[in-house]
């Protein structure tokens, strides 16, 4: 990891325990950059929502704390306040709020001037494919449409530090890579964007370097590449099980009636799903993906 980077956010031992028994947060130590994605990706219920609304000064950790641009969240919220936005995962938007409503009045709440919050308002909505819909009353949107309104707005917002809980959930292909892309934009613009998702395509295609959380805890953090190296193996080819003769290979991870067989090297990848070319049987050869990285680590319980 290269160390020169300026850190946005750093977490140090944020623990969270509800009504005395549940623990939610195990001591959660990250750190940020400045001008990075980072994913917080984990099955629902691992504490993704809880760690990013204690960031976000929506709820107070019960042991740890962080800071945002060097701003406690315990000790000075107000001051986080100002350098942040949010999309929370179960926003309803108000219904009779347009898209324009939304990402200009946000603009003004955060003290823009009037040309300044038309002008990013404008850019946020046209970069969310939203400008079309400007005026369109949130009550006759679709799910998908009123999510990306308020991606829209957080985005107008230009706060430094940008967190958004699942942003994509509920979009369709297109939606979901126009965020991505609009994402990687901001932050290479030097803004500082968190996010949470179960999704590892999503992971893996948005992000800078994730975190992998699962019960409350931190599994590991970096690239994606850093932590697909955490399996030993570098292919994967999937097989229907009856074709199989199992006692041939040392890792296999069985879905169904298929088998998801691990291999070293590309040439006994190659050597398998000819071998069952010839047998007339499907199999797909593929590099080792960030969903299997994620099941080795997290045992295996994905949702």
């Amino acid at each position: 990891m290269n160390h020169n980077h300026e850190s946005a956010i750093i977490a140090k031992g944020i623990s969270k325990t509800y009504d005395k028994k549940t623990q939610a947060l195990k001591g959660m130590d990250l750190t940020v950059n400045k001008g990075e994605v980072f994913t917080i990706l984990g099955p629902n219920g691992a504490g993704k929502t809880t760690f990013l609304r204690i960031l976000c000064t929506q709820l107070m950790p019960t042991a740890g704390d962080a800071t945002i641009l060097g701003d406690s969240v315990v000790k000075n919220p107000e001051a986080i306040r100002n350098n942040i936005a949010m999309v929370p995962q179960d926003a309803m938007a108000y219904a009779n709020f347009t898209p324009w409503d939304y990402a200009h009045n946000f603009c003004l709440l955060r003290g823009m001037d009037k040309p300044t919050a038309k002008k990013k308002a404008e850019e946020a909505l046209k970069a969310m494919l939203m400008w079309d819909m400007r005026s369109k009353p949130c009550q006759s949107m679709s799910g998908g449409e009123k999510r990306r309104a308020l991606i829209a707005a957080t985005i107008a917002s230009d706060a430094p530090v940008m967190m958004l809980d699942e942003p994509t959930s509920g979009l369709d292909a297109i939606g979901r890579r126009n965020v991505w892309s609009t994402l990687r934009e901001r932050a290479a613009q030097g803004k500082t964007i968190i996010l949470t998702t179960h999704m590892m395509d999503e992971a893996e295609m948005v992000s800078d370097r994730l975190a992998i959380i699962n019960k409350g805890e931190l599994i590991i953090v970096g690239t994606t590449a850093e932590i697909k190296k955490q399996v030993p193996f570098k292919y994967r080819v999937i097989v229907p099980e009856s074709e199989i003769d199992k006692s041939k290979f040392s890792d296999i991870t069985k879905i169904g009636d298929r088998l998801v067989i691990y291999l070293k090297n590309d040439e006994d990848a190659i050597e398998l799903v000819r071998e069952m070319l010839k047998k007339g049987v499907q199999a797909e050869a593929a590099p080792v993906t960030l969903e299997d990285a994620f099941v080795r680590l997290a045992g295996g319980e994905l949702l």
